[in-house]
């Protein structure tokens, strides 16, 4: 039984043919379960009739406090206070039927729990209903030389790092236009850094992306069509942990990479 990836659905599917071992299926749920897609809830109804565990503390104002940024620039066409459009072959199924009465009034990530790093806050007449995770995060590797824990440092452009702070929505898009398997994403900031929360295909528990945060395919959707410009606030804190295989090494003041890196959203 060999795993593969309907591009369409983005649902895990099997092709028959090959007798299952108990090591294959280890080896496949745990595959499965990095990419994300286990998760295969397209639509609100699908929330509605299999939501996820109750977490044992409901979403809640995290512990660290930064200032509100000003929103800086929008993405094209939109502007404060609009809700997400779509393109053909991408939809709204997730947006719940109160929009934009009920909507996400926060977005928390957690830079100290990669695992269960996404957590979200409802407001309006169904917010009981709304999903509030948690879910894995993959946030931003940061470069050589920059620490993604310091918020001024996490906030450079190039610096690879995810920002910390609390960023008011700045638009959506279907995808990014350069990494197209990155889908659904809301803008976390705008030009000139882009940086989004989107889906991928891989969900490493470690610090792996350009600075944008990966989520769960499901996750994704679900902030990107029950969020609004503007109010919904993207709150990024907790403690950054440099991965293992990317030491900071110094040449006087200059940053010297081991490594070439590659700009994966």
């Amino acid at each position: 039984m060999i795993p593969s990836r309907d591009p369409l659905s983005r649902k895990c599917i099997f092709a028959h043919g090959v007798a299952p071992n108990p090591q294959f299926l280890l080896l496949a749920s745990a595959m499965i379960l990095l990419s994300g897609c286990a998760y295969q809830r397209q639509s609100w109804r699908d929330w509605m009739e299999s939501p996820l565990p109750a977490p044992a503390v409901a979403a809640q104002s995290p512990a660290w406090m930064f200032p509100t940024n000003s929103i800086g620039s929008l993405a094209p066409s939109y502007r404060i206070g609009d809700g997400a459009r779509v393109a053909p072959g991408f939809d709204l199924k997730m947006r719940n039927p109160d929009f934009p009465n009920t909507f996400i009034e926060a977005v928390y990530i957690n830079l100290s729990d990669p695992t269960n790093g996404l957590t979200l806050k409802w407001t309006g007449s169904l917010a009981e209903q709304g999903p509030v995770g948690p879910w894995p995060i993959t946030p931003g590797r940061g470069s050589n030389g920059r620490d993604c824990d310091s918020v001024e440092d996490s906030n450079m452009v190039n610096s690879l790092c995810t920002p910390k702070g609390n960023f008011p929505v700045a638009g959506f898009a279907d995808h990014l236009e350069q990494t197209p398997i990155c889908r659904y994403a809301t803008w976390v900031v705008y030009a000139p850094r882009y940086i989004a929360i989107h889906s991928h295909t891989e969900l490493p528990p470690v610090p792996a992306s350009a600075g944008c945060v990966r989520v769960p395919h499901e996750a994704a959707k679900l902030i990107h069509n029950n969020s609004r410009v503007g109010i919904t606030l993207v709150s990024i804190g907790g403690t950054w942990h440099r991965p293992s295989l990317q030491p900071i090494v110094l040449s006087n003041t200059l940053a010297v990479p081991l490594t070439a890196q590659h700009n994966t959203p």
